[in-house]
């Protein structure tokens, strides 16, 4: 198949997922009301763990007793879509085990499989690896058509789990999972192992790059060449999400999240065909028809030669996507379907885009291709829900002692101003000058008013009608800590009262 490249930015990380091809997700037809799990591709066939039929009916019916996770096997076609039924394969070895995931080495013909003779009742409706159960790797071989098992991992031990298996494509090195004592950063970590004359050396983490104090989960090795793992410590939240992080030689790069196929709920287990065309993913996300489903991914390369932008607008304050905004596109007013803008860009262009949200502080920018590598370009434009009333301190508002001149790191926060009322065209606003208690009242007032005249006549003379924006002095009538007359403060206590601040009059 050749080599697969990836994207590596100046952060080292791998950005394949990002800027060569765009992940479609469609629901199959193989998943059951409980958890379905652990896809791997075998010679032509997809592998996953599952209940069967009968063991679906005991949960249902409330019997928790000899229910395990058991092999299923499905035909796929030549670029990995599903065929036919699935099947039930391995129970001899499997019989009163959990079994899954897998696996597959075509060059050695081995096949890793994860293997677990606990069973807890509690966790009938979870993903088995997710609980606290002894998993093991086992080494299977297909032997006169009959799959017979022929070793086992020497890391194997009671007291510890190994699993989730990954196999480079020439055998000899084994990506996998384990939590042993006093070799990991967390909870579950990634490991590797290589092969040399038929033996494994020694399990090594993969360090902080990939391991967290969290878990991190269900490897898969692309092309040899890009890890692919799940992780729920790399954010707040506790779901697993999906990361992949390029190899190159004995280095590995940074991990970048697989943003298409992240969801709020627990998304792991990504592989992908060696077509390269069609991948399976699992997750517990909202839609689903149980607890963890699997999903098939098309994977579309993205050609080179196209600039395909992908914009959402942002609320400050919840730190979520607003669905169906406006916004202003090359001059057009759009509204967005769903919470993405998508368009296709031209090559060495610029485009004005901004939003046009009644009640909020809208935002704008120009988007360029100029100088840009083709592919996705991700953007963000960020809105703040306002009311008539509202004050907003501007910072880095600076002045010379005992001047109103306008400085220039003055002039680049008023700047930003000059945008939000070019923003908000309907916008009157209020601009106000504050200062510390140091001095006399009407020297500080008369002081305060100058400085908000001078940065009023700087707005007006870049584009801002007078009649939208008054000038006020305030003084220190307004402090906004104890610092009143003849009370000892330091010098930051002071520079709080001494502000600058807009406040919104009128929203037409």
């Amino acid at each position: 198949m050749g080599f697969v490249p990836f994207i590596i930015t100046a952060q080292q990380k791998c950005m394949y997922f990002e800027k060569m091809v765009k992940l479609e997700t469609e629901k199959t037809n193989i998943n059951t009301t409980q958890s379905d799990f652990g896809p791997a591709f075998v010679e032509r066939e997809l592998w996953f763990s599952a209940y069967t039929d009968e063991e679906i009916k005991k949960l249902n019916s409330g019997s928790d007793k000899k229910i395990y996770y058991n092999l299923f096997t499905v035909p796929t076609d030549g670029s990995g879509n599903v065929q036919g039924n699935k099947t039930a394969i391995f129970t001899d070895i499997s019989e009163g085990y959990h079994v899954g995931p897998v696996s597959y080495c075509e060059a050695t013909g081995e096949l890793f499989v994860t293997l677990s003779n606990f069973s807890n009742p509690e966790i009938h409706n979870k993903v088995y690896q997710k609980a606290d159960i002894r998993l093991k790797i086992i080494v299977v071989k297909n032997v006169d058509g009959q799959w017979q098992q022929v070793g086992e991992l020497p890391f194997n031990d009671p007291s510890y789990s190994v699993g989730h298996p990954s196999v480079t494509s020439s055998g000899d090195t084994l990506y996998f999972v384990s939590n042993i004592p006093d070799k990991g950063l967390g909870g579950t970590d990634i490991y590797m192992a290589v092969r040399t004359n038929g033996q494994w050396g020694e399990m090594k983490n993969l360090g902080d790059k990939i391991n967290t104090a969290g878990n991190e989960m269900f490897p898969f090795i692309y092309k040899d060449r890009i890890l692919i793992f799940a992780s729920n410590g790399r954010h707040e939240a506790e779901d697993l999400d999906l990361f992949a992080a390029g190899l190159m030689g004995d280095q590995i790069m940074e991990p970048n999240a697989i943003n298409d196929l992240n969801s709020d709920g627990d998304d792991f287990g990504f592989i992908i065909h060696p077509d390269d065309e069609i991948g399976y993913f699992c997750s517990n996300k909202t839609g689903g028809m149980g607890s963890d489903d699997i999903y098939k991914v098309d994977i579309e390369k993205i050609p080179q030669g196209k600039y395909e932008l992908e914009l959402v607008v942002m609320d400050k304050k919840t730190m979520k996507p607003l669905e169906g905004a406006r916004i202003t596109f090359g001059g057009v007013l759009q509204v967005l379907q769903g919470l993405l803008f998508k368009r296709e860009l031209e090559k060495d262009q610029s485009y004005a885009v901004k939003t046009n949200i009644d009640g909020y502080m809208n935002d704008s920018k120009t988007i360029s291709t100029t100088g840009k590598p083709f592919g996705v370009i991700r953007d963000t434009l960020w809105v703040e829900k306002v009311e008539v009333g509202m004050k907003f301190v501007m910072e880095n508002i600076y002045y010379d002692f005992d001047k109103w001149d306008i400085l220039p790191a003055s002039a680049t926060e008023l700047d930003k101003l000059v945008k939000v009322m070019k923003d908000n065209p309907g916008w009157k606003v209020e601009l106000g000058s504050h200062t510390d208690c140091r001095g006399s009242d009407a020297y500080n007032l008369r002081l305060s008013q100058k400085r908000s005249d001078s940065a009023v006549d700087y707005i007006v003379s870049n584009g801002i009608s007078r009649d939208r924006i008054i000038a006020k002095g305030y003084g220190e009538t307004e402090l906004v800590n104890r610092c009143d007359d003849g009370v000892p403060c330091s010098e930051a206590e002071h520079r709080q009262n001494r502000r600058t601040e807009f406040k919104i009059l009128e929203m037409n």
